[in-house]
């Protein structure tokens, strides 16, 4: 489900969406923004994915959460 797989397409993949995810995250913004600009996205589309995606970007230290804003790490 993370990665992609001979049975899982790039596109259904948490990796994907966390790429999504990330070409939205160009200054700090709070949850909700960033699901209301990303919830159409077809790697998105729920919001169990958008959460489980927040969760491996902050994991794996590429975005950071603080007074309610969540922002890229330089």
């Amino acid at each position: 489900m993370i990665l992609p797989t001979k049975h899982l397409k790039l596109s259904n993949s948490l990796l994907s969406a966390g790429a999504a995810l990330l070409k939205n995250i160009n200054e700090p913004k709070t949850v909700s923004l960033l699901w209301d600009k990303t919830r159409n996205l077809p790697e998105i589309r729920t919001f169990e994915r958008f959460t489980l995606s927040l969760d491996l970007l902050f994991i794996m230290n590429i975005i950071d959460f603080k007074d309610g804003l969540i922002w890229r790490r330089q």
